[in-house]
């Protein structure tokens, strides 16, 4: 992440102050972070006296925020550079952007700190994929030439970033999780040459490690490669953007559940989107998740959930055979707290144009079709 030295910061009384836009950038961010941070463990005082507490806190927000400016050389040392004397257009691009140098700053320091959060080879797969962000950030913002606005484009490739960064280290229920990112540039849209973008993200457990973990984690591997193929309608000679991204809905010591969101826009096709479920069982051995893993078989589950989606959803009767179908799919179950949320993808449910629809179940009135033990969130 570029980053850059700061002009030397002096606390003495009438001595002048010398910023670097980028500095000033790095002090709004700070400024902006601790206000938040203030009002929200403020508010059940009241509004008169959050104010006032705010109030005696701008000179040490000042005062923290200059330290921080002033320990940003040796904060950030993925890939520094100097504002003062930019080479590349990289360089250039950020610092001559205050809203695209304070997001550099942002995530300089998420980085930094995801990195002190994980194991060594957590490090070495959070590194790697902030490599292969920056080599692809190059190619489709700069390099080309087919980019009318680069800051614009950075601009978007940095929350996107960011966003990643924000979720790179997770805690839920006996695990750590981290990170893998694959970001590639494979392909050019046929009409206008622009460059095509495939980033996919996988999550992974950091630790406690163990040969179950290790399994997982391969499985993990295996099921994305497996749904690649399907891309673009599995010619994987079409041209076309891709991201794939993760949320972990559910991960205790029996089940790990994992919601992956896959976006595509295949040659001069529209975008869409589908979801899919990656769930294992971690015990007594890992398998991925069937129907019988959660409910008595005979038991009329499969007539409960399609009656309830159908009530939701009120679809029209030609899509009956889609819904019966898709209640049936572990792969459109997510273990959410309130319940079994059933995913239908585009066209399975309503028109495609409608979208993913969603229907939550909750567990109680599901629990006379569980089998014993079912590896349910437990509230």
């Amino acid at each position: 992440m570029p980053s850059q030295r700061h002009a030397r910061t002096s606390f003495n009384a009438g001595r002048t102050h010398s910023f670097s836009p980028r500095s000033l950038a790095c002090l709004r961010v700070n400024i902006m972070l601790m206000q938040q941070q203030t009002t929200t463990r403020h508010t059940s005082t009241g509004r008169l006296a959050n104010q006032r507490h705010r109030a005696r806190q701008i000179p040490y927000v000042l005062i923290v925020s200059l330290l921080a400016i002033s320990l940003l050389p040796s904060i950030a040392t993925a890939a520094s550079f100097d504002c003062h004397n930019p080479t590349t257009r990289f360089e250039k691009t950020v610092c001559a952007d205050p809203k695209l140098s304070a997001q550099d700053v942002v995530m300089t320091y998420r980085y930094e700190a995801d990195l002190q959060l994980l194991s060594d080879q957590g490090k070495t797969f959070l590194r790697a994929g902030q490599q292969q962000w920056l080599k692809v950030v190059k190619i489709l913002c700069l390099d080309s030439g087919k980019n009318a606005n680069p800051a614009s484009c950075m601009r978007r490739q940095y929350a996107d970033r960011i966003d990643d960064l924000n979720n790179a280290v997770i805690s839920l229920g006996p695990f750590v999780f981290s990170r893998v990112d694959n970001y590639t540039s494979i392909g050019k849209q046929e009409v206008t040459g622009r460059p095509l973008e495939q980033h996919t993200s996988l999550p992974r457990i950091d630790r406690p490690m163990s040969a179950q973990a290790v399994q997982w984690n391969a499985a993990i591997v295996r099921s994305a490669a497996s749904a690649r193929a399907n891309w673009c309608f599995g010619d994987a000679q079409t041209p076309g953007d891709h991201s794939t991204r993760f949320k972990i809905r559910s991960a205790t010591p029996d089940l790990i559940n994992v919601e992956m969101l896959h976006t595509e826009q295949c040659a001069a096709g529209a975008p869409s989107q589908t979801m899919s479920n990656v769930s294992y069982l971690l015990k007594p051995a890992l398998h991925r998740l069937r129907t019988e893993d959660l409910f008595k078989p005979g038991s009329g589950w499969e007539t409960f959930l399609s009656n309830r989606a159908s009530r939701v959803l009120n679809p029209d009767t030609f899509f009956a055979d889609g819904i019966n179908e898709g209640v049936r799919d572990p792969a459109a179950w997510s273990f959410t707290k309130a319940g079994l949320l059933i995913s239908f993808n585009p066209g399975v449910a309503d028109a495609i144009a409608s979208g993913i629809l969603e229907v939550t179940v909750p567990w109680t009135d599901l629990d006379r079709f569980f089998v014993p033990g079912a590896p349910i969130p437990r509230l």
